[in-house]
């Protein structure tokens, strides 16, 4: 029975270590995702520092959902120093603990938004705040993908629908931009399968260049978008969000197909 070598873990305790099974472990080497560790003199893989942190960065990607190839890139660029298996465990713990103050941190904000008024119900305050602004007439309401899309930003921007309009009081101070977009909102009612693909770029072009005339603070994630809305568009709105896309020079975000 051999011991295993001072400052070096087994397979099966860097699986523990890692979240891994050692099955995972193995391949990951056989793959050539993660480089063997050396062999004891019994032949036995022996891990250490900067093994134990590659493969607690492969874990936690995976855990994202990234594709093998992606992290292959990943851990490729990381390229960690070697490090003493004592020094590998105290930096993780240390990353463990920023972990720990980021879910802290969105524990709270989940709380404070669970106690305001637009967590609720951010379809009704886009609206009333479109129809405030004159975008929409007091009996107009949002069309259905229009919906979605409101919902879609309470939950990506950090601040929910109030982040999403206090970024956009300067659009709203903004005669000329107020001005374009009841009609951009009426074009984007319009498209239909008639619609040529001039008439989708023409509008496309349109709307990115209120995104992008600097009256819009913050930044938006057009490709983010595209992707979380494509269940929900038609192919004609598919074909918008591609162009628009285009225009504004984003890089399409890619659906893991693991």
């Amino acid at each position: 029975m051999s011991s295993t070598t001072p400052g070096r873990l087994s397979v099966t305790k860097v699986a523990e270590v890692t979240g891994l099974t050692p099955r995972a472990v193995r391949y990951y080497h056989s793959i050539g995702l993660v480089p063997e560790p050396p062999r004891d003199a019994s032949g036995y893989r022996r891990y250490g520092g900067k093994e134990v942190i590659e493969l607690v960065r492969v874990a936690r990607l995976r855990a994202l959902g990234m594709p093998l190839p992606q992290i292959a890139e990943r851990v490729s660029a990381a390229d960690a120093e070697d490090v003493s298996l004592a020094e590998a465990l105290d930096l993780l713990a240390d990353e463990l603990d920023a972990e720990i103050d980021q879910m802290v941190s969105t524990r709270d904000r989940l709380r404070e938004l669970a106690r305001s008024e637009t967590f609720d119900q951010p379809v009704k305050t886009l609206t009333l705040a479109l129809q405030d602004q004159g975008v929409l007439g007091p009996a107009d309401n949002l069309r259905s993908s229009e919906k979605w899309a409101a919902a879609l930003l309470d939950a990506v921007h950090p601040d929910g629908m109030s982040g999403v309009l206090a970024e956009a009081s300067k659009l709203f101070g903004n005669a000329a931009v107020m001005e374009a977009l009841g009609p951009l909102r009426q074009r984007l009612g319009r498209l239909n399968g008639r619609s040529s693909e001039g008439e989708i770029a023409a509008l496309a072009a349109d709307v990115a260049g209120v995104l992008t005339s600097g009256h819009v603070d913050g930044q938006v994630d057009v490709g983010l978008f595209e992707l979380l809305l494509t269940d929900r568009l038609n192919p004609i709105q598919q074909r918008f969000m591609r162009q628009l896309r285009a225009h504004m020079q984003v890089t399409p975000v890619v659906k893991d197909a693991e």
